[in-house]
């Protein structure tokens, strides 16, 4: 919600409404003056709560179905699918393309700024060869689906344009997720201890 000065919530709003009229006029419950109120503040509660709603839906993080396909046409992305997440990251990746970072850290927080991830979840690492790094255990929940493939080279190719021109991404590692439960068992057998004794 909005941070204004004014309480905007409902009653107030229908408070500030009803109070409207001179205190000379009959403004008891019952009265008429009292519904015409009423009736304007219906309308003008209805037409805030509509603002509001066209305003949060115009959001990228909340914005869905064909709203979120026309925001994402204004930056010049297309769906691939009807998967709304992957089209949001698409956006976000095309917001952040001209920004590159110099240092790990600022590589990590772009990625996780296009990821909408936290920065600690994934680890970026070096290699042999001091211009090459491994991205791994990124939390890439679009992996899955007929076009995870397209997915997954999208993303590849998003990194690597995070880069500076002379750095490779050499492997990108997904971190493995599950929503079920996970039952480990463990089996043990005690067998009977023998001492045997020579005697002669």
């Amino acid at each position: 919600m909005y941070q204004t000065e004014a309480d905007l919530s409902d009653d107030s709003l229908r408070g500030w409404v009803t109070t409207m009229l001179p205190g000379k006029l009959n403004q008891e419950d019952d009265s008429n003056n009292q519904r015409l109120l009423n009736i304007i503040g219906d309308i003008f509660l209805a037409h805030k709560n509509d603002l509001l709603n066209i305003s949060d839906q115009l959001r990228l993080s909340k914005a869905a179905g064909q709203v979120l396909t026309e925001i994402a046409a204004d930056y010049g992305v297309t769906r691939l699918d009807d998967d709304d997440d992957f089209l949001r990251f698409q956006v976000r990746l095309q917001l952040l393309k001209n920004h590159s970072g110099v240092t790990t850290n600022d590589i990590k927080k772009l990625i996780a700024t296009v990821l909408s991830i936290d920065p600690s979840v994934f680890d970026i690492d070096g290699t042999d060869n001091p211009e090459e790094i491994e991205v791994t255990n990124i939390p890439f929940d679009f992996n899955s689906g007929d076009k995870a493939e397209i997915k997954r080279k999208i993303l590849t190719n998003a990194i690597q344009s995070m880069l500076p021109p002379e750095y490779l991404l050499k492997d990108l590692q997904y971190a493995v997720t599950a929503n079920k439960p996970l039952y480990v068992a463990v089996h043990g057998q005690a067998y009977p201890q023998i001492t045997v004794k020579e005697t002669i």
